[in-house]
């Protein structure tokens, strides 16, 4: 019979969002094909460190949900407990630390951290390079395998990892045929710039509507600057809701213009629901994109440039967008994603205690070293 697969899930945040619908899908894709999966929160709700050290030595693998307290966590207890530590890098760390004004310290530490995992998994090569220039200062020793993994397309809620607090809405249900629905998901913070938004959608003919679901610190801003596009008709804030397919299908494409994303999943379930998703040309939407919808991609990081490249996206035949998004589609399969990760953790597993932190590194899923 063979040993048990066991993987010890480090988790640290609650609620929507892209890192929590990616951990739905891995926990779900994963359990499908026989690991036994337990969660241990390690900020609200954590229990002892003698609990996390007996839950630790249950497991095979500890796998961290992110690359913050939850990475913390795992390398301490993979150290504690003689396990193998795997940590999920989702955002830029490089642009993180940055917009977070992070100090030298806070670096040193993180490197630190990364250096005693036993893995790290990136969700895009974007990622992966962001991690490479944080893991360049300092001694460069005991650095540990690298790869990514893309995320997948998926349709939304496919994990269950959405709030119920709402329904969804239909938008502009009524409207007339030559009405152009627009949407956006995400946080109002200001990483994700959501009031350049409105500086688009004026640089677009009338009949455009732009819909935003999602709430954050910059709900007041966007109201008071979109005052009158909001009394137009042209602007619809919804605040969080739950996210549909249907929401989804209700735009004729989605919208984002964030200062920097890892690999964002309301791109990733757009396309899943048929929809096209119009970006700034950040690295990662380059990565996405790039070669197979350039055109969906801005000039630059302009509202104007952002407004241009929805109409040229729109203006497309829809043989030519459906083809496209169909590739994409192929390109970023659930089933993928889900055996890269399953073949990753049982390399992991099955590792000898002897093996020091390269022994991954001839993987062929294995990325370029930071």
């Amino acid at each position: 019979m063979p040993p048990p697969r066991q993987i010890l899930l480090l988790t640290e945040e609650s609620g929507v969002g892209g890192v929590q619908t990616t951990l739905g899908l891995l926990s779900s894709a994963l359990a499908a094909r026989g690991w036994q999966i337990a969660r241990l929160p390690v900020r609200r709700g954590r229990p002892s460190l003698w609990a996390c050290w007996q839950a630790a030595r249950r497991a095979q693998v500890l796998v961290a949900s992110n690359n913050f307290w939850p990475a913390y966590w795992a390398v301490a207890l993979g150290w504690l407990s003689g396990r193998p530590s795997v940590v999920w890098v989702h955002g830029p760390l490089s642009e993180v630390l940055q917009q977070a004004g992070a100090s030298r310290a806070k670096r040193w530490w993180l490197r630190t951290v990364y250096r005693w995992a036993s893995l790290l998994v990136c969700a895009s090569q974007t990622s992966c390079d962001s991690l490479g220039r944080v893991m360049a200062g300092g001694v460069r020793a005991r650095q540990p395998a690298v790869c990514v993994i893309h995320n997948p397309v998926v349709l939304p809620g496919t994990a269950a990892a959405h709030s119920t607090a709402a329904s969804p809405f239909s938008a502009d249900g009524d409207a007339p045929q030559d009405v152009m629905p627009l949407g956006f998901i995400g946080r109002l913070s200001p990483e994700k710039q959501p009031v350049q938004l409105i500086a688009m959608l004026q640089h677009l003919p009338a009949r455009y509507r732009l819909h935003v679901v999602g709430d954050g610190e910059l709900m007041g801003e966007m109201q008071s600057a979109g005052r009158s596009l909001i009394a137009q008709g042209r602007l619809h804030l919804h605040g969080q809701q739950t996210v549909s397919a249907q929401t989804y299908r209700a735009w004729r494409a989605t919208v984002l213009c964030s200062l920097y994303e890892g690999y964002p999943m309301t791109a990733l379930e757009s396309l899943a629901c048929g929809v096209p998703c119009v970006s700034t040309p950040i690295p990662a939407m380059q990565e996405m994109l790039g070669t197979l919808a350039p055109g969906w991609l801005a000039q630059d990081d302009s509202p104007a440039a952002l407004a241009e490249a929805v109409q040229r996206c729109l203006a497309q035949a829809p043989d030519v967008q459906h083809a496209a998004i169909d590739r994409l589609r192929d390109q970023h399969r659930l089933e993928t994603f889900a055996q890269a990760w399953h073949q990753l953790l049982t390399r992991v597993m099955q590792r000898s205690p002897g093996q020091g932190h390269e022994a991954l590194g001839d993987d062929p899923a294995a990325g370029d070293r930071p």
